[in-house]
């Protein structure tokens, strides 16, 4: 990174940090009851809304549904299941799924007794069908992701893809809470805009990110009956991140500390997110993160040093006097 772009990063890392606290002190802190017992936040006790959980249950499927269909085709094309055990693979998250809600202060309402109010239930989690749905919508973002790298692009764009993918967590996340389908709890930090606390957008990209990026590093080894082993990697993936980046926010979560401590650590996640970024570039895609302009080609993508390692000089052997 030249001396200029690391100034420019520091500035906007330092500018975000200032109205991150100037946005959470201007609305105060929240009002958060904790469990007399066990010390924890109590949960919210939300309604299960029918209409809105079907409505969102079926778009969700749509979107996950686009990328199977891709995956088939790419199967009919190019004889590989891959592709399409990325897609699927997307709905296997709601498994751990579970362990990020009780640790990150998520409720979703359900129902025993309402259409597709209960699908499962984990460590006493009564989990709706519509959160299967979602994380099988985000199977197709791993697979368009998945396709992204196939193409070789260049590291620029794939900043820019996942810059993308965080702009369209914050406004897809915002836009589903509206309908009510599931509420954030606890001391969240960073809540900046409506009701989506900013430091889960730390995890969800980054996690499918690595899923769909371990995909395509071991393609070679991933064909045939072996492509199905997608379906624990992306929720291992998603997993590995949320362990990586989340503690800090989790800790915050489930604590009564004041607004400074709380914010500090939310910005502490969204930091380990970043970084987390650059190390997937780095050691998953074998990239120098800031070699924008890398493109690699079939012969050097994955050598040993990548795009990051200078080439040592070539030795000159001086011929030896002749006598």
């Amino acid at each position: 990174m030249s001396p200029r772009a690391r100034r420019a990063a520091w500035t906007g890392a330092v500018l975000f940090s200032a109205v991150a606290l100037l946005i959470t002190a201007l609305k105060g802190e929240p009002t958060v009851e904790f469990d007399e017992h066990f010390g924890l936040p109590l949960k919210p006790d939300e309604p299960y809304l029918t209409g809105n959980h079907i409505g969102v249950t079926i778009a969700m499927t749509l979107v996950g549904l686009s990328g199977v269909v891709l995956g088939l085709r790419h199967f009919v094309k190019k004889r590989t299941l891959l592709p399409l055990m990325v897609a699927l693979g997307g709905a296997f998250i709601c498994i751990p799924e579970v362990f990020f809600d009780i640790m990150g202060g998520v409720y979703f309402p359900w129902s025993d007794t309402e259409p597709l109010g209960h699908a499962y239930t984990i460590m006493g989690r009564e989990m709706p069908w519509w959160i299967v749905a979602g994380w099988f919508g985000y199977g197709a973002f791993a697979y368009f992701e998945y396709l992204l790298l196939a193409n070789r692009p260049s590291t620029k764009s794939i900043w820019l893809f996942f810059a993308a993918a965080v702009a369209g967590d914050i406004v897809f996340e915002e836009v589903l809470l509206k309908f009510d389908t599931y509420h954030y709890y606890g001391n969240q930090p960073l809540v900046l805009l409506w009701e989506l606390p900013w430091w889960w957008i730390a995890c969800n990209p980054a996690g499918v990110l690595l899923g769909a990026t371990l995909a395509y590093r071991y393609r070679a080894r991933l064909q045939g009956w072996r492509a199905l082993a997608m379906l624990v990697i992306m929720p291992m993936a998603v997993a590995t991140v949320y362990g990586a980046t989340a503690l800090p926010s989790w800790i915050a979560v489930n604590s009564d500390y004041p607004w400074l401590v709380t914010q500090a650590l939310g910005l502490m996640t969204l930091l380990l997110g970043f970084v987390t970024f650059l190390l997937i570039l780095r050691f998953v895609l074998n990239r120098n993160p800031f070699d924008f302009d890398y493109v690699p080609t079939a012969d050097d993508e994955f050598r040993s040093g990548g795009s990051a390692a200078p080439q040592p000089p070539t030795p000159v052997v001086e011929a030896a006097p002749s006598r």
